[in-house]
This record gives C-alpha cells, structure tokens and sequence, in this order.
C-alpha cells in the first residue's frame, strides 16, 4: 500500500511490524498494517485519480473548456471536445 510522509522532512520510517521504509521521494510502499499506523499518525493515502488532462471536457463558444455539458460561465449547452477549437 501506498502512503506519503506526514512532513517533508521524513526520511525513514520504522514499522510496527519491523520493517524500515524510505521517503526520499514523499512516497513508500508498506504493509497494511504499517499503512494504518502511519496514517493514524498523520501520513495520508496518496491520490489514485491523478491529474486531470487539457483536452478533457467540452468546448464552448465562450473559449471555456468546462468539464459538464452545460457551461458554468455562459449557461452554453456545449459539444465534446475534440482538441481543436471550431466554429460551434
């Protein structure tokens, strides 16, 4: 299981169960059972969703690439985005 340090200054962690985990990049893989005491103590289970891309969502008229079909900045009801800004 994945988890980020609870402060940017961890280095090494020890686990409940005796094993040592490396942060040096913000993020370790441990045990469950290391996981549940490290969150308890102010880690935190990193994002699975990851980052949203440029070219999801929907083009408007208006040049805003909202992510629902109806824009939230002009009220448009809007096509899908197809990378390439046309004439709606």
């Amino acid at each position: 299981m994945r988890v980020c340090s609870p402060d940017k200054l961890v280095v090494e962690v020890d686990g409940v169960t005796g094993n040592r985990y490396n942060f040096r990049k913000g993020i370790a893989d441990m045990s469950r059972r290391d996981a549940k005491h490290l969150v308890n103590e102010g880690g935190f289970i990193p994002s699975l969703a990851g980052t949203s891309r440029a070219d999801v969502g929907f083009a408007c008229a208006c040049g805003f690439r909202p992510y629902f079909r109806t824009c939230s900045r002009c009220g448009a009801t809007n096509l899908p985005w197809d990378g390439i800004v046309s004439a709606l």
